[in-house]
This record gives C-alpha cells, sequence and structure tokens, in this order.
C-alpha cells in the first residue's frame, strides 16, 4: 500500500528525500513503517540527526517563500544537555536544501532555505514565557510547568532562573507511558501483538473502543486505572523536584500544559490541593492552560519576536 489514499495533504503524506534516502514524516511514518524510531530516549536526545530531518521536512510547510530566511525556535528535552543544544544550534545555521515529495499524489518540493539564528530552549519554556507574557508586571515569576506530552516534563524556574537540578523528563509517567502500559494489557487480553503507536490515535480523541482482529474492546477502565498510577507518579517527582529547591523556596504557580492535559490534570490538580501546595486553596495559583497542545510553539514565537525587536533596536 502507498500512501493515505483519502487524504492527500501534505502533513499527512510527507516524505523527506535526503542523499536518494526517502524518510517517511509524522502521520505517515506511523501508519507505514514496520519499524517505529524515537527521536528521544528516557528523555534526551536519541540522535540530533533525527531531529535535523525533521526540521528540514516540515520546512517547506511552514515557510512558503522559496528562498526565505529562516529564524527557528526549538523546543527540547530539559533533560537535554546543554551541549548538546549548541550541536544543534551549530548543525542548523547556514544554507540547506531540502526536497519532499507527497506520498500520495507524488508532487515534489526542492527549495533552498538559509537558517539566520536558532533559538534553543527546554520545550516547557515555551509555555512559561507565553503565561508570564500574559501578566500585567512582565517579570520573572517562580513557576514549576507540568508539560504532559508523550514525555512529561517537570520545568522549574525560581528566581528568575532555570533550575534544572529541579527539572527532569518523565517517560514512565508519561503518556508514552501510558500507551506502553494499555498496549501491554491488551495483548493479554486478545493474544494479538498490539503495537502502543497503533492506539495513538484513539488515546488522542479519547476513543475508549478499540477494535482489534475484528472485536472490539473497551479500554476505559483499564486506561483510568492507569492515568491515576501515572498521576501519582508524575506527583512523587514533583515533589522530589520542590524538595530540590531552597527551604524557603516559595513557588507562586503551577502549571499544567501539553497535548494530553485532558488526561491528566484533573489528578494532578487534586493532588496538588491535597499536598496544600497553593495554601488556603488559592485555585488560580494553578494555571491549566489554553491551547495546551500548541502553548509551548505559541510561546517560543512570542519570546523570539521580542529577542528580534531587541536586536533590532540595538543595531
Amino acid at each position: 500500500m502507498s500512501g493515505i489514499t483519502s487524504d492527500k495533504s501534505w502533513i499527512n503524506n510527507l516524505i523527506l528525500v535526503e542523499k536518494e534516502e526517502e524518510y517517511y514524516i509524522g502521520e505517515l511514518a506511523r501508519t507505514q513503517c514496520e519499524i517505529k524510531h524515537f527521536i528521544t530516549e528516557q528523555g534526551n536526545l536519541k540522535n540530533i540527526n533525527n531531529i535535523l530531518l525533521l526540521i528540514k521536512a516540515v520546512l517547506p510547510l511552514i515557510s512558503e517563500k522559496k528562498d526565505e530566511d529562516i529564524i527557528l525556535g526549538i523546543g527540547v528535552p530539559i533533560s537535554t544537555s546543554i551541549e548538546r543544544m549548541k550541536i544543534l544550534s551549530s548543525k542548523l545555521k547556514g544554507e540547506i536544501k531540502i526536497k519532499i515529495k507527497n506520498d500520495a499524489t507524488k508532487d515534489i518540493i526542492e527549495i533552498t532555505k538559509v537558517i539566520k539564528k536558532v533559538f534553543i530552549m527546554p520545550e516547557s519554556y515555551g509555555t512559561y514565557y507565553k503565561v508570564g507574557s500574559s501578566f500585567k508586571e512582565k517579570t520573572a515569576i517562580d513557576a514549576i510547568v507540568i508539560s504532559l506530552d508523550l514525555i512529561t516534563e517537570i520545568m522549574t524556574i525560581y528566581n528568575g532562573n532555570l533550575m534544572r537540578n529541579s527539572s527532569r523528563n518523565l517517560i514512565d509517567a508519561s503518556c508514552f507511558a501510558l500507551l506502553n502500559k494499555i498496549a501491554t494489557s491488551l495483548q493479554q487480553q486478545t493474544n494479538n501483538i498490539v503495537h502502543p503507536t497503533s492506539i495513538l490515535q484513539n488515546i488522542r480523541e479519547n476513543q475508549n473502543n478499540i477494535v482489534i482482529a475484528g472485536k472490539t474492546y473497551d479500554i476505559s477502565q483499564v486506561k483510568n486505572h492507569f492515568i491515576r498510577l501515572i498521576s501519582a507518579e508524575i506527583l512523587d517527582n514533583l515533589m522530589d523536584v520542590i524538595n530540590n529547591l531552597p527551604l524557603d523556596a516559595k513557588i507562586d504557580y503551577y502549571i499544567i500544559t501539553g497535548e494530553w492535559m485532558s488526561l491528566f490534570w484533573t489528578e494532578i490538580e487534586i493532588a496538588i490541593l491535597e499536598k496544600n501546595l497553593i495554601g488556603d486553596f488559592n485555585f488560580d495559583r494553578i494555571i491549566k492552560v489554553k491551547e495546551p497542545a500548541f502553548a509551548n510553539a505559541i510561546g517560543f514565537e512570542l519570546m523570539i519576536k521580542e529577542k528580534l525587536k531587541k536586536l533590532e533596536t540595538n543595531e
């Protein structure tokens, strides 16, 4: 089978052509590839070259002008070392040639881009900047961001500084873990091989009925069970993070974000209240961001625009 015949969009039929090799990207990779590769492992960048391929693949879709100069803002897992962030930045800068193909229509786009500047920060910093920018007082706030994506991220800002010792990625307490646990449970129940990626769309769309080998299974009970377990583990890590802060530290806000916020936020909010982390049930100190799946990207865009304004002012 070639392509997703009912959908001819670029985003769902994207192939990057690199040195005569073809790389399936995004939805096409999920549905077509027999072997699934993940670009992070235990919350660290597994292969910088894979990041480069992904960025190259999407640039023609988000930047329509063929020879347009690009300024990139990229979020990486908090566990990524500063050294690896520098390597990624240096590899991205400069002129790059890109060739992509639509697997459904066979259309080809070939363009050249010049990447002028690259800003790389931990993923959750985008949400932190977005929330901070919405306050009237344009000063740094002390906050812990809990970003609920395929890999959970806990990022702490204290006294205006990113506290790496009080931040972490959690692959074992994340949607990635939830997919694995549900898939394992289904395998035991059905005696069929169930790949975690095969149920990703069901979880993303909050569909509790999954069809395996022509039979429908209800995963609502097992999903809710694992959500409670994973939420408890996220809270345990949150308490460890807080305990790594100075004794007199006070966190002003707990910010919950990420594509999978809808799955976990209720359990996490209840736990924060039960642990009396906000005091006197001051609910406005728990912020559930709007557009959680895009909050990091929106924040990075705001941050880069502000940086560019300052650069232009100083020139």
